[in-house]
């Protein structure tokens, strides 16, 4: 029996989940049934010219009939909440699916591909395109390792390798079954301190919703692997900045998992470069403590947190988060830290960049981070916030303050969202808080601990407008943001 494309595999896998009967989608889409069947079968697949409308209808189709069963399967199968999120995730899913078939036939005369196909030679557009199969659009189980040598490609390229793209992911939930271990050649004496490491803060951000393991070694050089265990692997020679050569491409089960499991023999925990970690965890184990114990702070500030709350606002918080029941941590652990970091911020000598969005944000989005809770401020309330910054800003001598306005670099979308917490002892970075337990992690070795301190010191020296030194400039902007604050009050 000849083996049917995936479009067709797909078809004919959600019909079946539907419960959907040929006769069914045939009437919906006003076509005679014997294209349906083929369609199911593998023996054609629909017209390119009309392929959206068709696969649009499909998906429409089978959301509208399912049986219940069959909906709740597909629900959890795209990892979806609600009918709108499913037929998007339906018709993302296909349109990939249709898109890989149809240029398998052009390419080849076949529309399924043979087991492993070998290029001598591809650009690295042409790789990440093969690269991103399919079946990256599966988001109920997903087990990636890739080892890449990103970091001597051109900038152009890298975020587009980086990407598992799933267009139809509806909301910032996370995604627990969905694992992908990177493994990186870091080379700190080739380290550019400003783009390299906006682009590994952007690598982490990006991946923030699923299980997201980064690596570093040196095996990694000129190599470009991705593996999906079970599915699918793609290998190639980095030979410059824009070309790979020795493309191997494969859908052979036994391949793809002998080539998956020699690269996850390379994720061990001395190459890890960040190690995750829950705020509760940093709180009872006395790591949070530690950091801010420690000497030589220097801190990244991309979104505003409970280190700058007044002890009013800091109260009313913690009473709020204590009767919802969200809070994870004992309420004594919590203002025990509370106290300590005041302290910390009265008296040790802090160098703290800051960056205007933060500002700018607490009052457009209400939010700030409370040991990686995020609470909604009320008027009054972020307005208490901006007093004790501004305070902070104008009378304690110990904490030097610059404000980043602007971007250092205009490629990353979350580059200034993080949060980076240094100390010449341990180091946290907490990334946006979107709801997903993976937002925070430890720096796990010392050479990304060194390149970490050195972006640091590029950043505080950079000139070009984007640092603001000037203590009376700081504290305007403070000044300014808290009137826009008063007008937004006046309109509410």
């Amino acid at each position: 029996m000849e083996e049917k494309n995936r479009f067709s595999k797909l078809l004919n896998n959600l019909m079946t989940e539907a419960e959907l009967k040929n006769n069914t989608l045939a009437q919906e889409l006003q076509y005679d049934v014997s294209y349906i069947s083929k369609w199911v079968s593998g023996r054609m697949i629909p017209a390119e010219k009309s392929s959206r409308k068709i696969l649009n209808g499909i998906s429409q189709c089978i959301v509208n009939n399912a049986s219940e069963a069959g909906r709740r399967s597909l629900m959890e199968n795209y990892q979806v909440d609600n009918i709108g999120d499913l037929k998007s995730a339906i018709l993302d899913n296909m349109v990939a699916e249709y898109n890989y078939v149809n240029e398998m036939k052009r390419n080849t005369g076949n529309d399924v591909a043979p087991k492993t196909l070998f290029f001598p030679e591809l650009n690295l557009s042409q790789y990440i395109g093969k690269m991103h199969h399919p079946v990256l659009r599966r988001v109920n189980s997903l087990d990636v390792v890739a080892v890449m040598d990103l970091m001597a490609v051109d900038h152009e390229y890298r975020i587009q390798f980086t990407m598992i793209e799933n267009e139809h992911i509806p909301d910032h939930r996370g995604y627990p079954d969905v694992h992908y271990s990177m493994i990186l050649n870091i080379q700190p004496e080739k380290w550019d301190y400003l783009y390299d490491t906006l682009f590994l803060i952007h690598l982490l951000t990006d991946n923030t919703f699923v299980d997201f393991q980064l690596y570093g070694d040196e095996q990694a050089a000129g190599r470009l692997i991705f593996a999906v265990k079970d599915d699918f692997v793609i290998s190639g020679l980095l030979i410059n900045t824009d070309r790979c050569i020795s493309v191997a491409l494969s859908e052979e089960v036994d391949n793809c998992n002998t080539i998956y499991k020699n690269m996850k023999a390379f994720c061990s925990k001395e190459r890890l470069l960040f190690r995750r970690v829950q705020m509760s965890d940093l709180l009872l184990q006395h790591d949070y403590v530690h950091n801010l114990l420690s000497p030589n702070l220097r801190w990244v500030i991309g979104h505003l947190t409970e280190h700058f709350l007044p002890d009013e606002l800091f109260e009313e918080i913690l009473e709020e988060l204590s009767l919802t029941g969200k809070l994870t941590t004992s309420v004594e652990v919590v203002r025990n830290t509370h106290r300590l970091a005041k302290k910390v911020m009265e008296e040790s000598h802090i160098r703290m960049m800051i960056y205007e969005t933060a500002f700018s944000n607490l009052v457009t989005a209400h939010s700030v981070d409370f040991y990686n809770h995020k609470v909604y401020l009320s008027a009054e309330q972020r307005m208490k916030y901006m007093k004790h910054m501004l305070a902070l800003c104008e009378n304690y001598e110990n904490l030097e303050i610059r404000l980043v306005y602007g971007k250092f670099i205009s490629d990353f979308e979350f580059a200034d969202d993080q949060c980076i917490f240094l100390s010449d002892t341990i180091s946290c970075i907490r990334l946006k808080n979107v709801g997903s337990p993976n937002n925070m992690m430890l720096v796990n070795r010392f050479d990304m601990q060194k390149i970490l301190e050195q972006s640091f010191e590029t950043c505080w020296e950079y000139e070009d407008n984007v640092v603001i030194y000037e203590k009376e400039a700081i504290v305007d902007y403070v000044k300014h943001m808290m009137r826009g604050m008063e007008m937004v009050m006046n309109m509410e």
